[in-house]
């Protein structure tokens, strides 16, 4: 074989070869940003916050925070019409996992104190004022609240000194990177991730495809 016909059938090898890294990069680039037809593995946990009944056929799994504009909207408006047609019919159990994207303080503080006190009692106050107002939280004033919810509530002392409510919300971060999530809201349901914002035609159609 001359030189030439070497050189060329090189080359050759050459561009197959790129070609198929190309498409082994494009097939890991679908199978990382398409994972809602994936199945996995979510638990429940004491410290979610449980609209539902445990015996509904379906549960949905939310991440979610405060500061997320796309949170706010969807619990401000399609919520409120997903709980009357189908979590207060027992057809679905919507599960939030409140998770820390911003590594600070003030926002992890307002995240524990939301699970202490739906453990305790009525989270939907604090849920309105933190979805309509969400900045207040880096106020002198939301500061002295916790402090207050602290020596005025035994459980919820209990549950914010003690490291479990901190333990839950960084376990909520780091499983939240595990399924390699990028955003909020993001939803789970039946074990099938959706990523983004979801309006009520939306996930209403997913729900009865799962019904």
């Amino acid at each position: 074989m001359g030189y030439h016909n070497f050189s060329l059938m090189s080359r050759s090898v050459k561009v197959v070869l790129t070609f198929l890294v190309f498409v082994m990069l494009i097939t890991l680039y679908l199978f990382r940003h398409n994972r809602n037809i994936n199945q996995i593995e979510i638990e429940q946990n004491e410290l979610d916050i449980v609209y539902g009944v445990d015996e509904a056929p379906i549960t949905i799994y939310i991440f979610t925070n405060y500061s997320c504009k796309f949170c706010r909207n969807f619990f401000r408006e399609s919520f409120p019409r997903l709980k009357d047609e189908f979590i207060d019919t027992k057809k679905i159990r919507l599960i939030v996992k409140l998770v820390d994207l911003t590594n600070t303080e003030q926002v992890k503080k307002s995240l524990m104190l939301s699970v202490c006190i739906n453990q305790s009692g009525n989270v939907e106050p604090l849920d309105r004022l933190l979805f309509a107002e969400p900045s207040v939280i880096y106020t002198t004033e939301f500061a002295k609240l916790i402090i207050d919810f602290i020596d005025e509530n035994e459980y919820i002392a209990e549950c914010m000194l003690s490291g479990r409510a901190e333990k839950y919300i960084l376990s909520n971060n780091d499983y939240y990177k595990h399924i390699s999530l990028t955003g909020t809201p993001t939803f789970i349901i039946n074990n099938k991730i959706y990523k983004g914002y979801k309006d009520y035609e939306s996930i209403r159609e997913v729900i009865l495809k799962e019904l």
